[in-house]
């Protein structure tokens, strides 16, 4: 009997040596120098493939950087990663004919990107990252919806979920937050793209436009992390303050100026778009939301340099004939701002109102109406201020954005 097992494994052995081939290239683990389950190292090459797709947030600005990462099953990383260069402004890029030890992947891109909400290059730089499995899509968008639901796939995933079972229920659950009617089919996140028409790429721009406001990338940044912190472990949206934040920017947000903004920042690179109904998406969960805006997204603070702020939001009674401040800062220069003063009550020996000419900090200021008892104050810079005072009587201020209709916010107040 020893020498028949013996003889077998001489057998094997110069069988091995014939192929050059390790045994363990076919033991369906992952061990030896093998860099995937029997392939790569001394066994066999691993699957080749060509992972492409646009980093978008707006579109990622030529230049930009995509970092490939490969995953096992469990979604950890086995240690092997590829860069790419984003190759145009419409946020393309490439990783060609690419040996995966997995068909499972991580994608991160980092760079500029273009504001479709202001209609311009970013200032800073921004992070988006997705996970997916490359062999169940055509190629992989790295985009707002990716980023937030992937740090909720890889939770499900460690506590027992296929990949394929945690990514719809990690989307859907990105997707209650904001109310999208659940009728629309999304059969993944990176399958979106805002240069595309389908009622499925009217929520990625809906979503996306949100998540960006009237934010600058810091801010921007900030919130995204957050968000991915607080749907991690239960897919629900937890925090009021992050509602508020949500809720607040998309009451202002101007529908018809991003449209035209994405249109014509493909335009500019010879693409035309045909942008879908993105905004109805938006008044959706504007009207249908439990979230409530606490936030003014401008900032009234408390004081300015000529004491109290007219228009903070806790005092309401002021004193006659004093000088006070009427402070507003914008977050950036696409977003307007108009106060209208009106004199609701009270007699004025003198015009009501009265400010000094030399406090004028970046507010265009007419004149006192004495037949409608208005005055109007436009911002003209993103910080301001100004020394006003008032005769007895009550007042109310209303505060215009971007030229709308109606105010964004009113406040009434006593002059004592």
């Amino acid at each position: 009997m020893k020498k028949l097992l013996f003889a077998l494994s001489i057998v094997i052995l110069a069988q091995s040596c014939e192929t050059g081939t390790p045994t363990f290239c076919n033991d369906g683990i992952q061990n030896g120098n093998e860099l995937g389950i029997d392939c790569g190292g001394d066994c066999p090459p691993c699957a080749s493939y060509t992972v492409e797709g646009h980093a978008q947030k707006g579109p990622f600005l030529n230049g930009s950087s995509v970092l490939l990462s490969v995953l096992d099953s469990n979604l950890n990383q086995l240690g092997t990663s590829y860069t790419a260069q984003i190759l145009d402004n419409s946020g393309y890029f490439l990783f060609g004919s690419t040996n995966l030890a997995s068909p499972y992947v991580a994608l991160r891109a980092d760079g500029f990107y273009f504001n479709e909400v202001c209609g311009s290059p970013s200032n800073a730089q921004i992070t988006l990252n997705a996970v997916a499995n490359v062999n169940s899509v055509p190629a992989v968008n790295v985009n707002t919806l990716t980023h937030l639901e992937k740090a909720r796939v890889e939770y499900l995933v460690s506590n027992g979920s296929t990949f394929a079972q945690a990514k719809q229920q990690a989307l859907q659950e990105v997707l209650n937050i904001f109310n999208i009617d659940p009728s629309i089919n999304i059969a993944s996140a990176e399958l979106l793209s805002i240069a595309s028409s389908s009622a499925a790429d009217g929520v990625l721009i809906a979503i996306t436009s949100i998540l960006q406001g009237y934010r600058s990338e810091s801010e921007f940044s900030d919130l995204m992390a957050n968000l991915v912190t607080d749907l991690r472990t239960d897919g629900v949206l937890n925090s009021t303050i992050l509602a508020s934040e949500l809720i607040s920017h998309a009451k202002l947000l101007d529908t018809t100026a991003i449209r035209q903004n994405i249109i014509d920042r493909y335009a500019a690179m010879g693409i035309t778009v045909n942008v879908p109904n993105f905004g109805e998406h938006i008044q959706n969960y504007i009207d249908n939301t439990t979230h409530q805006a606490q936030s003014t997204v401008i900032d009234y603070p408390e004081t300015g340099l000529n004491g109290l702020n007219l228009l903070n939001t806790t005092d309401s009674v002021f004193s006659e004939w004093d000088f006070h401040s009427l402070v507003a800062n914008r977050p950036n220069d696409c977003l307007s701002l108009k106060v209208v003063l009106t004199k609701l009550s009270g007699n004025c020996q003198y015009g009501c109102a009265f400010y000094s000419v030399s406090s004028v900090q970046n507010w265009n200021i007419s004149s006192f109406n004495q037949s409608t008892l208005t005055q109007t104050f436009i911002s003209t810079g993103l910080e301001t201020d100004l020394a006003l005072g008032f005769e007895y009587g009550i007042y109310r201020f209303e505060m215009y954005i971007n030229d709308e209709t109606t105010p964004s916010r009113i406040k009434t107040f006593q002059v004592n």
